[in-house]
């Protein structure tokens, strides 16, 4: 549980189009890393069972017990499942995250159909928005019943819990296809950007030619 406590830094409005989508994958990767933070936790806290410490500054380690010097935090021990209070800040910080992160693409969508006139990429990172916050919510509804599920043991909620996990990844699924679009412009625009840089190459010149 890396999650980190500092505020994600502000990013300068990309100067290409490619580089614009290039900060919109990068987006998708943190989000990613944020949302499997914050399952990690949340499932260590329910099963009481220890979650792997990953690289980075972890917020359930106090700061009087810093880790050991030269020593990568991968290879330390599992870190203890957290308390009521610590996954609830663990919580905070990463939907805080995910918020931020929201507005970054907001932006950049922004920016792809209104600078570049990509209305056409515009709609697949909409699309891609759309699905990751129903994704997002049929993850909240089934986490608050794997907690319910914990404080009445005598309820059914497998079920349920199987339905919104179906849901998921029927959800990861269509996101995935719409994001090997923005890779494959990606490929695109990087295959054009090398041929442009390879013309304006000085030619080179000619041993014993005048310059």
């Amino acid at each position: 549980m890396a999650i980190s406590l500092d505020p994600l830094p502000p990013s300068a409005a990309p100067a290409t189009l490619l580089a614009t989508l290039r900060a919109f994958t990068a987006a998708l990767e943190t989000r990613r890393s944020l949302q499997a933070e914050l399952d990690s936790a949340l499932s260590s806290f329910l099963t009481s069972t220890p979650a792997p410490l990953s690289s980075g500054p972890d917020a359930l380690v106090p700061a009087a017990e810093p880790a050991t010097t030269g020593a990568s935090a991968c290879a330390s021990e599992a870190v203890r499942p957290p308390s009521q209070d610590e996954l609830n800040e663990v919580l905070r910080i990463g939907f805080g995250g995910l918020v931020e992160l929201k507005e970054e693409v907001r932006l950049l969508r922004e920016a792809i159909e209104t600078r570049w006139h990509r209305a056409d990429l515009a709609d697949v990172v909409g699309r891609i928005e759309e699905w990751e916050s129903e994704r997002i919510k049929a993850t909240l509804e089934r986490d608050q019943m794997r907690r319910l599920q914990t404080l009445q043991p005598e309820l059914e909620f497998a079920s349920s819990i199987e339905e919104k996990n179906a849901l998921r990844d029927s959800l990861a699924r269509q996101i995935q296809e719409e994001v090997q679009e923005v890779h494959a412009e990606i490929a695109e625009l990087s295959a054009a950007e090398a041929e442009a840089a390879t013309e304006t190459e000085p030619a080179p010149s000619v041993p014993g030619e005048t310059q």
